[in-house]
């Protein structure tokens, strides 16, 4: 039933995306014998506080019933968050919203981050660094040769976790172990880029890098003690992935202050906005 409904939305959203991987969660909602709602749930366990679910509600549905079935949809569903014992709802998408979620900005949902993942041709990266002086006296260090020294990995484990664990308030992530969290960050880091910058011996700043699609360099992860030390790092990555990368992109967070700085450094494309709701249960 929930097909008919759902044969005009973008495979892209996220209805589309989870009600294909949680269909035992399912929820339908009929008016006159026609489906013209459904939902679904799931548990995060990098971020087990909040039970995260995706709905839809036909446009076509006058105003007034869609109300009245979202409340219906938003009150089950925070029943089975208090039976999982979690304390918030969570629901993301991209904008701008289906109508679902433009119902849910209006009662008791609040924007808690937006997150862009856009490019630009690597050559046009290089074009518009502008040259930073930093200490002589620094060291620009791969994963590579970062394994070879395990007093150095551990410190960027620390402070990858705490950093990310800093960013993600609204949402917490689990408490991880540091090996835990090793296995997760390092997974597909690329082992010979430039991934930490040290100056005088101290970890200044690091940025890790990723190949998800083929001669794409990825940004992700990323920390300093000062904003200009990311950016000295950044441009060292991007004279080092000139040879082999023709692309560069990002996974920016608005509730990471360095991935927006880095976002707005670079005149990437247009790309479209992601964007995740809370409500406490």
């Amino acid at each position: 039933m929930s097909k008919d409904l759902l044969k005009n939305v973008a495979a892209d959203r996220m209805i589309k995306e989870m009600m294909g991987k949680f269909s035992q969660h399912q929820q339908n909602y009929f008016l006159a014998g026609k489906t013209i709602g459904t939902s679904t749930y799931w548990i995060n366990d990098f971020h087990p506080t909040a039970l995260n679910f995706a709905a839809y509600l036909s446009p076509q549905v006058a105003l007034a019933e869609q109300e009245r079935f979202f409340q219906q949809m938003i009150e089950e569903l925070e029943q089975v968050a208090r039976k999982m014992q979690k304390k918030a709802l969570i629901t993301y998408d991209y904008a701008p919203q289906l109508v679902f979620n433009t119902l849910a900005k209006d009662n008791g949902f609040h924007l808690i981050r937006t997150t862009v993942m856009p490019k630009m041709p690597l050559s046009s990266a290089l074009d518009q660094t502008k040259a930073i002086k930093i200490a002589s006296d620094f060291e620009l260090i791969s994963l590579t040769a970062l394994k070879k020294c395990p007093e150095q990995l551990a410190e960027l484990t620390r402070q990858s976790y705490a950093d990310y664990q800093e960013n993600h308030r609204a949402n917490p992530v689990a408490d991880l172990s540091l090996e835990k969290w090793q296995e997760v960050i390092y997974a597909d880091q690329l082992l010979d880029a430039p991934l930490v910058l040290r100056v005088k011996n101290q970890l200044a700043a690091y940025c890790f890098t990723f190949e998800d699609h083929p001669h794409e360099l990825t940004w992700g992860w990323m920390g300093a003690v000062k904003p200009e030390l990311l950016d000295f790092l950044q441009q060292r990555q991007l004279s080092w992935a000139q040879a082999k990368y023709q692309t560069l992109t990002g996974e920016f967070d608005s509730t990471d202050k360095l991935a927006t700085r880095t976002y707005r450094n670079y005149a990437f494309e247009l790309c479209p906005v992601y964007e995740t709701y809370l409500k406490n249960v």
